[in-house]
């Protein structure tokens, strides 16, 4: 054997680094999409990572905000993004292919089998996206329940509207979509009331329907599913914040799920429209009891408000049963006894707060917040909040005794909150027949942040801080 061939065989088998010519047959090593060799060293100068440190703090467990599902966060699946890898058995042919990746980037970040690089991570069990946020902050699970009519979009809209200004300017924290295509939603509504191209043109928000944009339709073990689709937004201290250093930590993700009022009503929960499952997560349950939909509120407003509201023609629902309907789904999908009472928070918001609100004794226009004396951010009134939320309960106990009794047979946690979406009277669209619109100048919303605000300071660590009560 001649020299020449004995070279050529001893390389047989030697994978070597484009860049530097290193022998990387025996170490650790990275491919590129056009199947050439980089030693550790040089793939990380050549893909120029992040200055941030690559260790990234993952939680031990993960739930699916679609479908609660519990996971590891090594089971999660990724999106594939070559655009010949279509096809998914639970989302349909015209979705991109979710698979279990075996080969990431120096960043983390999966590859493909086209060797294409991949952002987008999903559920394992209904493979819907979920933001890599997800695997690393815990999920505040806030559901919003209300009947047909009772201004749960406008509540919504102004309330993440509310918290996107006060939280940066008073708290010193960052309320922020986590992801805004799955936020669209309450993003539109926001602009629909609050930017509007016209201050003074008259606007509404349409009535969330039972199908579209807030339900995703999938195929789980071979039966066609609708589940509620969360809106997700981060909480984060910003670095005005005396927490700042420990924003990891502290951080949360509020998952909310907001449902048409017809969801709620009794029987249009089923396995195949499972659209009210997250009750059963819940940390919080909001309530938007609508008084103006019961005629002897209505009688004891006629008095003091001349809001259309009161006189409006339309189906009068009744709240109470809707409160003990959400009760048994609450136990239901906890795993609780039929007559148990659960023991996480749940406040009543009392809309239209503008119309009954001189019925009782108290400011309810101003918010519960104050200055703080140390540190420069603003403190919640927890004393003047549980004050109003019983001189409400005692003007309900009035007027509509049953709906007190039902919410006390849900929690025992129960918080009644005035709210004022718009803050004063809609008027009658000129147009639009059985429509009332109000002009976005005209919108000032009156305790809509406190339901987010309450719970922050009562059930999490170090984000909001409580006034100090004041000594007689």
């Amino acid at each position: 054997m001649n020299n020449e061939v004995a070279a050529q065989q001893s390389t047989v088998g030697i994978k070597r680094c484009t860049s530097c010519g290193a022998d990387v047959s025996q170490l650790k090593r990275w491919k590129d999409t056009e199947g050439r060799y980089y030693c550790d060293s040089c793939w990380t100068k050549k893909n120029n990572p992040p200055a941030m440190p690559m260790h990234v703090r993952l939680l031990n467990k993960v739930i699916c905000p679609h479908c609660w599902h519990v996971f590891i966060p090594e089971e999660i699946l990724w999106i594939a993004e070559h655009p010949d890898l279509i096809g998914d058995s639970i989302l349909g042919p015209e979705q991109n292919a979710r698979f279990l990746p075996t080969r990431f980037t120096v960043q983390g970040k999966a590859i493909d089998s086209r060797n294409v690089v991949c952002h987008r991570m999903a559920c394992p069990r209904c493979h819907l996206f979920i933001a890599r946020e997800v695997i690393e902050s815990p999920l505040l699970f806030v559901s919003m329940i209300g009947g047909p009519a009772s201004g749960k979009s406008n509540f919504l809209a102004a309330m993440t509207w509310q918290l996107r200004q006060l939280l940066p300017q008073k708290f010193f924290l960052q309320w922020s979509d986590v992801d805004a295509l799955t936020n669209r939603l309450v993003n539109s509504n926001e602009e629909q009331l609050f930017l509007t191209g016209d201050p003074d043109g008259l606007t509404y928000i349409a009535k969330t329907q039972e199908q579209g944009d807030i339900y995703d339709i999938l195929n789980i073990g071979g039966q066609s599913t609708a589940l509620t689709r969360p809106f997700l937004f981060a909480i984060k201290p910003t670095l005005s914040h005396p927490r700042a250093a420990r924003s990891a930590e502290i951080s949360r993700l509020l998952c909310l799920y907001d449902n048409a009022g017809e969801s709620y009503l009794p029987g249009a929960d089923t396995p195949a429209r499972p659209y009210t499952q997250h009750l059963g997560k819940a940390q919080l349950v909001l309530f938007l009891l609508d008084p103006t939909q019961d005629p002897r509120m209505r009688q004891r407003c006629q008095g003091i408000s001349t809001d259309p509201q009161l006189t409006a023609l339309g189906r009068i629902y009744r709240q109470e049963i809707l409160l003990q309907e959400a009760g048994m789904r609450i136990r239901r999908y906890s795993g609780l006894t039929p007559n148990a009472r659960y023991e996480r928070p749940f406040i009543v918001a009392v809309s239209k707060s503008d119309i009954w609100g001189k019925l009782i004794d108290e400011d309810i226009q101003t918010d519960p917040y104050l200055p703080g004396k140390s540190d420069g951010r603003y403190v919640v009134d927890v004393a003047r909040i549980e004050r109003v939320s019983n001189k409400i309960r005692q003007m309900l106990m009035s007027v509509t005794p049953e709906i007190v009794a039902s919410a006390e047979s849900i929690s025992t946690h129960v918080l009644f909150v005035p709210i004022s979406s718009l803050g004063r009277a809609p008027e009658s669209h000129p147009a639009l027949p059985n429509v009332l619109a109000i002009r976005p100048r005209d919108i000032t919303p009156h305790w809509v942040t406190v339901p987010i605000l309450y719970s922050l300071v009562k059930w999490t660590t170090g984000l909001v801080a409580v006034a100090t009560p004041q000594r007689n």
